[in-house]
Formats: structure tokens, sequence, C-alpha cells
């Protein structure tokens, strides 16, 4: 039997130790890949024209092209409601929730200007109202969380539409950090 003078019992033993740890981060590493493609990239949506009626229109908060889809949505019939958290403080909502609109528009001010305060609001008021369907609209990277936080305040069925050419590549490369740090916050 010959004695392997070259490594320690110690030496031989931590080989595989580095292996195990190096295929763990590998597989932890292709998971946040896939959760972030499905998640903040795919994530499954409703065109404008083909969502189903539902009681209220809810838009959460951010790009001015989530509003122009909230507007659009309501103008071709996708419910009698729009509510928009914190409407007096968005600029180009101001004029809809003073009655600007050809339907209704409830703005409703939140305890917090945040994505869970803006999903309280929308569940507090749809279960004040007895609304049984939603349409959500929010940004491609945004509906998971959205959905999540929504779903916390709200038992019924939500149908989510974001607003075509919603963003860049780039500008999502800049968002998912904080859709991720906001995800796991919640």
């Amino acid at each position: 039997m010959a004695i392997d003078t070259k490594s320690t019992p110690t030496e031989r033993s931590r080989a595989p130790r580095f292996l195990v740890w190096l295929l763990a981060l590998a597989v932890v590493g292709v998971a946040g890949v896939l959760l972030t493609l499905v998640w903040f990239i795919g994530p499954s949506t409703h065109a404008v024209e083909t969502v189903p009626p539902a009681d209220a229109v809810v838009l959460f908060a951010g790009a001015t092209e989530r509003l122009d889809t909230a507007v659009q949505l309501m103008e071709n019939g996708a419910a009698p409601s729009l509510v928009i958290p914190n409407g007096t403080d968005i600029e180009d909502a101001e004029d809809l929730c003073e009655g600007g609109a050809s339907f209704e528009v409830v703005c409703p001010i939140t305890d917090e200007v945040t994505t869970a305060g803006e999903a309280r609001a929308i569940g507090r008021i749809a279960g004040e109202r007895g609304w049984s369907s939603l349409i959500a609209v929010t940004s491609v990277y945004h509906v998971h969380r959205a959905t999540f936080l929504l779903g916390r305040c709200y038992d019924g069925p939500v149908d989510v539409v974001t607003p075509s050419g919603d963003i860049g590549m780039g500008d999502l490369v800049d968002k998912i950090p904080h859709e991720w740090a906001g995800f796991l916050a919640a």
C-alpha cells in the first residue's frame, strides 16, 4: 500500500466539500435567474383588448404608461370604476380624481405611499363595495410583487394588464434589484 505524501487527509476531504459548495452556488444562481425571468420579465398578463370585464380597474402608481393603459381599459368598458391610490398626488391623474372622466374614479389616500399601502387601500375599497373581480394595471417587472401584496388584501381574481412596450431591457436590469428587495421585504 502506497502512502500519499502529497496531501494530508484534511486536504483530501476539503476538495469534495468545495465542489459541493460550488454546485450549491451554481444551483442557487440558476434558480435565481429562472425566477427573475418568470417573475419580472415574463409574467402572465392580458392585452388591453383581451382582458375579461371586472368590477374595477386598479392602478399601481408608477410610469405614465400605466395610467394611460388604465384609462384605455376604462374607455373600452373593461370596468365601471377606476381606482387610483393617491391619485390626487399624481400630476397626470389629478384631473381624473377631480371628476374629469366619463367613468367613476376613486382616489383613496393610502396609509403609506408604497405598493403595500396601495394594495391595502384597493383591498379595503373592494371589500366595502363587494367587488368580486379586479383588473390590475402595473409594469411587467412589478406584476409579481403587486399581485402578491394585493392577494393579501383581496380574495377575488385579479387579471393583470401591463402597458405595451412597457420597458426596455436596459431599464429592466435597473428595476429588477429593487423588485427583488421589495418582494423579499414583503
